[in-house]
């Protein structure tokens, strides 16, 4: 039986795509960038988080002086452009009988952490998170598990107990490094030349999580 679920969240817990769609090519028009992604293109670039992300939009591999900069104003695209998100189907109910069953749900994604506590207080307050934390810069993101084992350490969990539940290939090497049984959501986010590495269960419907918890 598992005690606690760690979840991801775009492409998991919130289909965030359209906002984030949004946020890079009005970053693009607004400082004359000369491309424009489809949604598809922008699927790809998630999951490393909005540094990532940025830097794929621009077409960059690193940061430069301007791009430092640059990357504020699309950060503050980003944060407003989040809103124009809504969770995926059967979220919300599945979470609520997680919690009935008292089961411990912790949030771990690479979003900006300041960002991402906004987001789930405007879809998912209705849900007593146990922990949510994004990114935070004093840490490497996911797939290192650093700032995981701190969370679980905090809430007095070990991994053998958990389920993972995620989207991406990222999540999946998250999923193997912290130790944990992982949930890949079909219905997300991940690369289709990633699929065949994802070597877990996998879901095509949130509420099949319930399924692995027992």
């Amino acid at each position: 039986m598992k005690h606690f679920v760690v979840f991801d969240l775009d492409g998991t817990l919130i289909d965030t795509l359209n906002g984030l769609t949004k946020t890079s090519n009005d970053f693009l028009l607004k400082f004359n960038y000369p491309y424009h992604y489809t949604k598809e293109e922008v699927k790809n670039f998630i999951g490393n988080g909005a540094k990532k992300l940025f830097l794929s939009i621009i077409k960059k591999t690193e940061f430069d002086e301007n791009s430092e900069k640059e990357y504020q104003d699309f950060l503050k695209l980003y944060e407003k452009d989040q809103y124009n998100s809504e969770p995926f189907l059967n979220v919300i109910e599945t979470l609520k009988r997680l919690k009935s069953q008292d089961k411990k749900l912790i949030i771990y994604s690479n979003k900006p952490n300041h960002i991402l506590q906004k987001l789930i207080s405007s879809k998912l307050s209705m849900i007593n998170f146990d922990y949510i934390q994004g990114q935070d810069d004093n840490y490497p993101p996911k797939p290192d598990v650093q700032l995981l084992k701190l969370i679980l350490n905090k809430l007095e969990l070990v991994p053998i107990n958990g389920l993972y539940v995620g989207d991406s290939y990222t999540d999946f090497l998250t999923s193997i490094n912290i130790k944990m049984d992982m949930c890949f959501c079909e219905y997300g986010y991940a690369k289709k030349e990633d699929l065949d590495k994802i070597i877990c269960n996998h879901i095509t419907n949130f509420a099949e999580i319930l399924n692995y918890i027992k």
